[in-house]
């Protein structure tokens, strides 16, 4: 059985330093559950993203682990993120 999901287009990544804060906490407060960062203009600027946020080479992701995927969707490139750990790296 094939299952359909109806969701609105995702919305832009998230870019403040308040909009990431607030994600970061509500990630850490559910370790292991998936979500949407936004979507971005190229599947290049998309991938880069998810492997910066998995290396912790930004700044609102350096402290902890997360993981990263990138995926394009009908035309929007979008990356999830979740939280799995400690700061070990």
């Amino acid at each position: 059985m094939t299952i359909i999901r109806f969701e609105e287009p995702a919305h832009q990544a998230l870019r403040s330093d308040e909009s990431l804060d607030a994600l970061v906490n509500a990630l850490k407060a559910r370790p292991g559950k998936w979500a949407l960062l936004g979507r971005y203009d190229t599947s290049g600027v998309m991938r880069t993203a998810a492997y910066e946020i998995r290396r912790g080479l930004r700044r609102h992701f350096s402290d902890g682990r997360f993981e990263a995927e990138s995926q394009t969707m009908f035309g929007e490139h979008r990356v999830y993120i979740r939280y799995v750990g400690g700061d070990e790296r």
